[in-house]
């Protein structure tokens, strides 16, 4: 979230409303695709949950995730990595 918030700002994109759209925002600007901004969207509101304790954690929901999850934050660290390069070759 931390980076999807940095690049709003410095590319100076829309400011989504709710800190779950930000994703919604990259992807808008085709940074992401949508398909994954769809599905991390999602992890904000869980992360939310985690930090600040809203509701009971489910463990066995957390390990899930944790186990089933993470080639989204590949994903995303890729798409990324190809944004910033189209940006370094439009620059160039």
């Amino acid at each position: 979230m931390d980076i999807a918030n940095y690049l709003i700002a410095r590319l100076d994109l829309e400011v989504p409303e709710e800190e779950a759209n930000v994703f919604i925002v990259l992807q808008k600007a085709g940074i992401i695709p949508e398909a994954l901004a769809t599905r991390i969207r999602g992890m904000t509101n869980f992360r939310n949950i985690l930090v600040h304790e809203y509701l009971e954690i489910n463990s066995k929901e957390v390990y899930r995730l944790l186990t089933t999850r993470l080639e989204d934050f590949t994903q995303f660290a890729r798409a990324l990595v190809v944004f910033m390069e189209n940006q370094q070759r439009e620059t160039c």
